[in-house]
């Protein structure tokens, strides 16, 4: 399989993140296997180290590699589990609870993570605007929203987001439609702490919501929910 140059395509990076990942998925490159050198993938693709790089930093994201000292990448073992994954149109999602108090914290142009600028299929090193919220019931915080919007989107640092932020969304031509959301749990940590003001251990919900607009990936979320006390419930249609 070959790379697409053309105006248009997706960024080179991910391009060979999808052909890597097919051939690891297929079992081209077994468990244990130590993958092509970086140097031999730019030769094989035509691409510089950067993309290849790149392209290797999602694979360890994705747990589909390691990289070993002395002994170079390798394959790691896929492990029989399913995550929890829910397909829903974005009207069946509803967060409840008491009282809602959602105050913007931040607004900026940044670098995203690798996975967001892949799920966007854009390059990692293009800004997008991250707007950080954070949701307070009866004066506590509850949940932490990390959002990356797509760059194709007409708004800037400069739109009101205090409100709805699919109104805002919806208003730029943009109504998010579908959403896929992965659920998560685990027991907070000290950067958790810190932003939910929790002394002690309790848990956490770790949610990445990915919603799209007719089909064009929009927004990518990470929201962190203090479980104790909020309730989350999905109708899946």
């Amino acid at each position: 399989m070959k790379l697409q140059f053309g105006t248009g395509e997706k960024p080179l990076w991910s391009q060979l993140y999808d052909i890597l990942e097919n051939k690891i998925i297929n079992g081209e490159y077994k468990e244990g296997e130590v993958l092509p050198s970086e140097l031999s993938l730019m030769e094989e693709y035509g691409v510089s180290r950067v993309t290849v790089r790149q392209a290797m930093d999602k694979l360890i994201n994705a747990k589909l590699i390691s990289r070993k000292r002395g002994k170079g990448t390798i394959v790691l073992k896929r492990e029989n589990t399913v995550a929890t994954s829910f397909q829903s149109s974005f009207n069946g999602v509803e967060e409840m609870n008491n009282a809602n108090d959602r105050r913007v914290l931040s607004l900026e142009y940044t670098n995203p993570p690798i996975d967001v600028a892949y799920y966007f299929g854009i390059s990692a090193k293009r800004p997008v605007l991250r707007l950080i919220r954070q949701t307070f019931v009866e004066g506590k915080p509850m949940t932490y929203y990390e959002t990356y919007l797509n760059p194709i989107i007409p708004v800037d640092d400069q739109t009101d987001f205090s409100e709805s932020m699919y109104a805002c969304l919806e208003q730029a031509g943009y109504p998010v439609n579908k959403v896929t959301e992965k659920i998560t749990a685990s027991i907070i940590n000290a950067k958790e702490k810190e932003i939910f003001n929790i002394t002690k251990n309790e848990a956490i919900m770790n949610r990445i919501r990915m919603g799209k607009s007719n089909d064009i990936p929009v927004e990518y979320t990470y929201s962190k929910y203090v479980a104790k006390g909020y309730e989350l419930v999905i109708d899946l249609k």
